[in-house]
């Protein structure tokens, strides 16, 4: 069950000013409030971004500490893409201050404060939340997609397809219960009823459910050890994101197919056809793609065809985003020296979001001081 919230001390409930009757409740579809009135601790609001995502914390709360590593990597993964993350507090300066320096790179994103708890008011009271961490994805058009705990499964990819404009929150919610009865059939080795609560799923849009294809085949391969059916359906994906000039499918599928640790057995060339129909999807002129191929190569052992994709991606991103891919091109450029693979960060991109279940449910604690 999502969003399960530990009622841990009811005076704070008690003491949280009441929505009034007439107030329109703020939900999903909605227009996003302003967030005029922060005062930023690091970092600063960024004009348009492609998503933006508002969660509410506070350094004395256990689960937003939890929360703070997987928000990072998100952001980290993604800000070179268009993602801003404003972490928002209501206590002073000198708590929160202390806090985000102490956490250094492992909270590398905006943080403010709140103190007279507009922003709150706007946001949390507006919509009825009374726990955190609790975040807002706001993505085109500065509407409200998705409001909610940060560690379910559905925020980052609320995020990721929200920044190519591909998440569809009705959509979502409608496909939630199908993937549920798709899950529990797979962990029962039912694979035919699985496969085809699946493909129930992705026909209802196969490019915003096109994560629930790769996820379709990670059990092929994984749960069913089905390597033949596996391989053949990740031939079929390719064509069918690449007909569909769909960059975003072919390079999560290349992602999967080539370095992605849940999967069991790799396949580098069929990634490479993967990463270069994304290229010619994307044109030669999308850092990304870039990115990726240059992940690709890597991964083959191709050294040096990956330093030089990795250095068109430098070249063509923003001037913002330069920095995002020269940790990857370093550790390329060591590979080459040594002549084998070394540690590699992350390629910039948006991590696996699926929405499959979390290993742990994720916890909220009431608004307000301990």
């Amino acid at each position: 069950m999502r969003n399960i919230i530990i009622a841990c001390a009811t005076l704070t409930l008690l003491a949280l000013a009441p929505i009034p009757q007439d107030a329109p409740k703020l939900a999903v579809g909605a227009t996003a409030p302003s967030i005029d009135g922060l005062e930023f601790v690091q970092g600063e609001a960024v004009t348009n971004p492609k998503v933006r995502v508002v969660e509410f914390w506070a350094t004395w709360c256990g689960p937003c500490k939890v929360s703070i590593p997987h928000i990072n990597e998100l952001y980290q993964a993604q800000h070179a893409n268009g993602l801003e993350v404003i972490g928002v507090s209501d206590e002073t300066r000198a708590k929160v201050e202390p806090f985000v320096r102490k956490q250094g790179s492992q909270m590398s994103y905006t943080v403010a404060l709140d103190p007279e708890k507009k922003i709150n008011s706007a946001y949390m009271q507006a919509a009825g939340q009374i726990g955190i961490p609790c975040a807002f994805v706001i993505g085109q058009n500065n509407k409200i997609v998705y409001i909610g705990h940060p560690m379910d499964p559905e925020f980052a990819r609320a995020v990721k397809l929200s920044l190519t404009g591909r998440y569809d929150p009705v959509l979502s919610k409608k496909a939630a219960p199908i993937l549920d009865a798709a899950r529990n059939a797979i962990n029962a080795k039912n694979f035919k009823d699985g496969y085809r609560r699946f493909d129930e799923v992705i026909a209802l849009d196969p490019t915003v459910f096109s994560d629930v294809s790769i996820e379709k085949y990670r059990v092929m391969l994984n749960d069913e050890k089905n390597t033949v059916g596996a391989k053949n359906y990740a031939k079929e994906l390719t064509t069918a994101f690449a007909a569909a000039g769909d960059a975003t499918a072919l390079h999560d599928l290349a992602l999967t197919l080539s370095s992605d640790p849940r999967v069991s057995i790799y396949d580098n060339d069929l990634a490479l056809v993967a990463a270069e129909a994304m290229l010619k999807s994307a044109s030669s002129g999308d850092p990304s793609a870039n990115s990726t191929i240059a992940s690709v190569f890597y991964a083959r052992g191709e050294f040096a065809k990956a330093v030089e994709a990795q250095k068109k991606a430098m070249r063509l991103a923003s001037p913002s985003a330069k920095s995002s891919y020269k940790p990857t091109l370093d550790a390329y450029e060591l590979a080459v020296k040594r002549g084998t693979k070394v540690a590699v960060p992350a390629v910039t991109s948006a991590p696996s979001a699926t929405g499959e279940k979390p290993t742990t449910v994720p916890v909220t604690v009431p608004v307000g001081t301990p």
